[in-house]
């Protein structure tokens, strides 16, 4: 994790969160539970995500609206790379299996997967609202 001290704390406070989701995420991989796993290392970039939104003051309700605003105003103008766009994509469709589904499961590989998507997509996000230009 980055030392987040230096970001406005609009911005810091939805970070740490996001850093404490990946914790969980691996936590719960490690103790086998991969569903939960999966959904937490959704919601940790989720939370990257809507925090690097608030730098453009863009807050949306809905979780598909956040990926789209991210892919519109972030991923389309190359300032994350277009892989994240297919990472969001796979980390909400393994939550929603990993929430939702009762009959299927994530596995082990599956959810050390989204850990390593969502370790990279927090990691970038959090580097580039440490560029105090960004959050000015």
């Amino acid at each position: 994790m980055n030392d987040l001290s230096a970001l406005p704390n609009e911005y810091r406070v939805i970070l740490e969160k996001a850093w404490r989701s990946l914790s969980a995420a691996q936590r719960n991989t490690d103790n086998g539970d991969h569903d939960f796993a999966s959904s937490r290392a959704y919601y940790a970039a989720f939370y990257a995500v809507e925090a690097v939104l608030l730098t453009q003051k863009r807050s949306f309700s809905k979780h598909s609206a956040v990926i789209s605003a991210f892919n519109r105003h972030f991923i389309k103008e190359h300032i994350f790379p277009k892989e994240f766009s297919r990472l969001m994509s796979r980390l909400f469709r393994e939550r929603q299996i990993g929430d939702y589904d009762f009959e299927g499961s994530i596995t082990a590989d599956d959810a050390k997967a989204d850990i390593k998507a969502a370790q990279s997509i927090l990691q970038a996000i959090s580097t580039y609202l440490l560029d105090s230009t960004h959050t000015e």
